[in-house]
């Protein structure tokens, strides 16, 4: 597990909990959970010029695999039971845009459970919080801290708590608990190995299609829960982990491979939100499904046709690769 070189600082917390409840109420009101604080606030801007759109019938699956690398975990699940895994609905760094144009990355995962299900410390420590339905339980050397949001507290702040410790209860209307990890001021992915667990995925992300717009090289990617979610949030996709490209020309070796995205340890800045997805992406909600469109090239350039190729992968090591053929029509930059 990542050792913590930032002393956690318990005011900080709570100064926190007031700000993200805040950009929650006004900001985010109509996003499907919370995003990080300090949330970028930029209108869409249209891409310049023609859009070129590669779509998943032109798209050529070349590789994909399942992994059987062993995980480990360093603390179980907040719902019961401890040791079975849960479906969750979303991931970190799922782009969160709210209708005023606010944007942000999701900075930790959201775990379906009914209204009521009892939630539990996955770690002993002091609860903090000033959010009605927000608790941070902070670890007693101060290092790292667990969040549990969109919950009815069970217990009063200050409080000590043991691990496996009932501390709240899922708020109505929420259907799942948002579950963050933070150690010093950084946010880690809790389902990364040696996270949560235990945790297992056996589906590769999926390449949708492939884009050249304005001098822009663009993919749409998703990724597919596994296990399945259940009930209004069922199919609703989730973004991969890691995302990568390279071309490869019509002679000559094929080029390094380059990274678009990199979800899988912990969340990015929110200054890069404007420079990892495109303004076409969208947010997922309960009655329609997000759009996950990640920039690839923001300036694209190439002479005569070429191959591109396109790799997504998941936390647990699932992985697919694609390739497009973009023609000189294509690439008309």
């Amino acid at each position: 597990m990542t050792t913590a070189t930032t002393t956690y600082q318990p005011r900080k917390t709570i100064r926190f909990a007031s700000v993200l409840a805040a950009t929650i109420v006004a900001a985010l009101a109509s996003s499907a959970s919370p995003a990080a604080p300090g949330a970028t606030s930029t209108a869409p801007v249209a891409a310049a010029g023609r859009t070129t759109v590669i779509s998943a019938s032109q798209l050529r699956l070349v590789r994909a695999s399942v992994s059987g690398s062993r995980r480990t975990w360093s603390y179980d699940w907040p719902v019961e039971p401890f040791d079975r895994q849960h479906p969750v609905r979303a991931f970190l760094d799922d782009p969160r845009i709210s209708d005023t144009g606010a944007k942000a990355f999701h900075f930790g995962i959201d775990i379906a459970v009914p209204d009521g299900t009892p939630v539990y410390a996955v770690e002993a420590g002091t609860v903090w919080f000033d959010n009605a339905q927000a608790i941070a339980v902070v670890a007693f050397d101060r290092s790292h801290s667990f969040g549990y949001w969109h919950v009815v507290p069970a217990v009063k702040s200050h409080q000590t708590v043991a691990r496996h410790q009932l501390i709240a209860h899922v708020a109505k209307g929420w259907g799942h608990v948002h579950f963050a990890e933070c150690r010093g001021t950084t946010y880690l992915n809790p389902l990364r190995n040696g996270g949560l667990g235990p945790y297992t995925d056996h589906t590769a992300p999926t390449v949708d299609k492939v884009e050249v717009f304005g001098s822009s090289l663009a993919v749409i990617a998703h990724d597919t829960p596994d296990p399945r979610v259940p009930g209004t949030w069922a199919n609703k996709p989730v973004t991969p982990a890691l995302l990568r490209w390279r071309t490869v020309p019509a002679t000559g070796p094929a080029q390094p491979w380059q990274t678009a995205a990199d979800f899988r340890f912990e969340m990015l800045d929110k200054a890069d939100f404007g420079k990892v997805f495109t303004p076409e992406t969208r947010q997922n909600h309960a009655d329609k499904p997000g759009r996950f469109s990640f920039y690839l090239a923001r300036t694209w350039h190439a002479a005569g046709a070429v191959t591109v190729q396109v790799e997504v992968s998941d936390t647990a090591g699932n992985l697919a690769v694609y390739t497009a053929r973009l023609s000189g029509a294509d690439i008309r930059l």
